[in-house]
């Protein structure tokens, strides 16, 4: 299966979960820094999709998942698991907070919170 994860490398909590999946052993996995991919970024948004909103992953070059639904499609294929419960409350509330952490961060760092 070919995985591709574009993600913000900028921001330290894409990046440590980005390389946490491994998913390398038993999946075709490309990483990709969302920063560098504008095309591509910009054919996903042409399709109703954000990077701004959390990363995105391609399964072989057709499904497209993005923020929580990518998370819990990866978690049932990687060897370690990151607890995030697909549920109304983590949807709804942790899920959303932790992106308006992840801009702050990266307000907090100097880097352009946009892609």
């Amino acid at each position: 299966m070919k995985i591709e994860l574009f993600y913000d490398k900028s921001c330290p909590f894409c990046k440590t979960y980005a390389n946490y999946i491994e998913l390398k052993e038993a999946h075709e996995l490309e990483l990709f820094n969302a920063r560098e991919c504008k095309d591509q970024i910009d054919a996903f948004k042409e399709k109703g999709f954000d990077i701004n909103e959390a990363y995105l992953i391609r399964v072989n070059n057709k499904d497209i998942y993005q923020g929580l639904d990518a998370i819990v499609f990866l978690n049932s294929l990687a060897k370690k698991k990151v607890y995030f419960p697909d549920n109304y409350f983590f949807r709804r509330i942790v899920f959303p907070l932790i992106k308006q952490v992840r801009k702050a961060v990266l307000l907090f760092k100097g880097k352009e919170v946009d892609i």
